[in-house]
């Protein structure tokens, strides 16, 4: 006997079976959505968070300038009466009435063990009270060197000025320092070492007034003119009355053009140069107690010798030099 067969809705039976399927795909796609969304606001979080510490961490700080008596502007760079000459005070001790805030600096670019701190000291102690109140500002990063720098300005105390750890050149921050303990010290791009440095520049013209006479000494190793370069294109180079460089574009194939191209503009502001000297020849002078005037000068370009100093004046104004020819020669006058 044969059972009755039952009747059964297989169509109905898979698309039951599709549907649940399609739900469960449905729901482990919107799980697998919940879930990216909440990686990526825990991701946007953790990047915001990591940007507002960051922002909010103390920033290295530059070296501060070390400034003498600054003004509260940016000096003035026009050309006023007696801007390039200083005999019209040398002459006259009485300071001119728009003039009471003179003063006379000493800066020294590469310190190095502060013998030229002294050689200036010697060689003009006739001038420094003509020309205003003295500073002697050196800047030296080499930390031996620094410390002996100085001692030495420290052994005259009596006149005004800091010695700074600090390298000239043409950025605020740090740059990459040589030395040989003590020796060789330079800024070099290949070194590992890094010194906190200054744009002098910038520095100069913060510090420095325009009726100031500037006197700078760069002994600076080859960096000399990327820190001209920057004074001459920041027309800060207008505020030195006299410069001392020993130049090193034998270094490089580059820098004889670029020092050539800065001496012509040095005419441009109006400066001439004066001579070149030997610096072992000032060195002698000063320990035989001698004057200026017996250290041996070159006017014709013939030495060759690389520590060779050329020194720079501002020109004088022509009023000044009718007046100064109609007046008795001075032998002790400021170079």
């Amino acid at each position: 006997m044969s059972l009755p067969l039952l009747d059964y809705d297989y169509g109905y039976d898979l698309t039951k079976i599709k549907t649940t399927q399609l739900t469960s795909t449905r729901t482990i796609s919107i799980i697998l959505n919940i879930i990216l969304s909440i990686a990526i606001c825990l991701f946007s979080f953790s990047l915001i968070h990591f940007l507002t510490i960051r922002d909010n961490r103390p920033k290295p700080q530059e070296p501060k300038l070390l400034i003498v008596k600054p003004s509260h502007k940016p000096a003035d760079l026009s050309t006023t009466r007696c801007y390039y000459d200083y005999d019209c005070y040398s002459n006259n001790m009485t300071l001119h009435q728009r003039n009471k805030t003179r003063r006379f600096f000493y800066i020294d670019l590469g310190c190095f063990d502060g013998r030229d701190i002294n050689l200036f000291l010697h060689f003009h102690q006739n001038h420094i009270a003509k020309l205003g109140k003295l500073f002697i500002i050196a800047f030296e990063p080499d930390p031996i060197n620094f410390s002996v720098c100085k001692s030495t300005q420290d052994r005259h105390p009596s006149l005004g000025g800091v010695t700074n750890n600090l390298a000239a050149w043409i950025e605020n921050g740090q740059v990459r320092y040589a030395t040989e303990k003590g020796q060789k010290s330079k800024i070099d791009q290949n070194s590992a070492l890094f010194v906190p440095s200054v744009d002098f520049s910038e520095w100069l013209k913060i510090n420095v007034h325009a009726d100031d006479y500037v006197y700078i000494k760069f002994t600076v190793e080859s960096v000399e003119i990327p820190i001209l370069e920057k004074l001459v294109h920041d027309k800060t180079l207008a505020l030195i009355d006299h410069m001392e460089i020993e130049w090193h574009d034998e270094l490089s194939s580059d820098l004889e053009p670029r020092r050539i191209s800065l001496e012509c503009m040095f005419d441009n502001f109006g400066m001439d140069f004066l001579y070149m000297i030997n610096p072992a020849d000032l060195i002698h002078a000063y320990n035989m107690n001698e004057t200026f005037n017996t250290v041996p000068k070159d006017r014709g370009w013939k030495l060759k010798d690389s520590l060779v100093r050329f020194y720079y004046t501002a020109r004088k104004e022509v009023p000044e030099l009718i007046s100064e020819g109609r007046k008795p020669k001075d032998k002790n006058l400021f170079y």
